[in-house]
């Protein structure tokens, strides 16, 4: 039993790669149409939205997955050390600062002008929300960039 047990992780990767392959191919081979987008022809390939409600599939796995496993951990770390536990929530505290920090600095008032696009969400919350993602990608990469930097100048000094 423990054998087989081990294997749902392959198991389940593989599943989801082949599903994924499947849905790419489709995609890329499954033919077009033409459509009207504020007067112009577009080319939309037909498995465009299963293309992307799979994307979204696939990236709300990934959340669930990462978090299950982060709360199991503090969990296990709380039950055995609990001072280093709630230390690890310091990162935590973190990361909640750096979304508010980019909440903020977003715009909600911004009209994006999309060609064909009559809807409101474009404007107020989601707009807002959009700034925020990516002012946190411009915020997330450059710590990266400064992390990376910083360790190699610290393997430089340590030698």
């Amino acid at each position: 039993m423990l054998s087989f047990i081990n294997k749902i992780p392959k198991i389940a990767l593989w599943i989801l790669f082949a599903i994924s392959v499947v849905i790419g191919v489709l995609f890329f081979v499954g033919g077009s149409q033409m459509v009207d987008i504020a007067g112009n022809m577009w080319d939309q390939p037909n498995f465009t939205d299963a293309l992307l409600n799979w994307t979204y599939v696939l990236c709300g796995l990934a959340v669930l997955i990462t978090l299950g496993f982060v709360l199991i951990k503090f969990i296990l770390k709380f039950k055995s050390e609990p001072k280093k536990a709630v230390r690890s929530l310091i990162v935590f505290g973190g990361f909640v600062l750096l979304f508010v920090l980019a909440w903020f600095l977003g715009d909600g008032e911004t009209e994006l002008v999309i060609p064909g696009y009559k809807g409101t969400d474009n404007v107020g919350f989601w707009a807002q929300y959009t700034d925020m993602c990516m002012y946190l990608m411009y915020m997330l990469l450059g710590g990266t960039v400064l992390a990376l930097a910083g360790s190699y100048i610290y393997e430089k000094v340590k030698k």
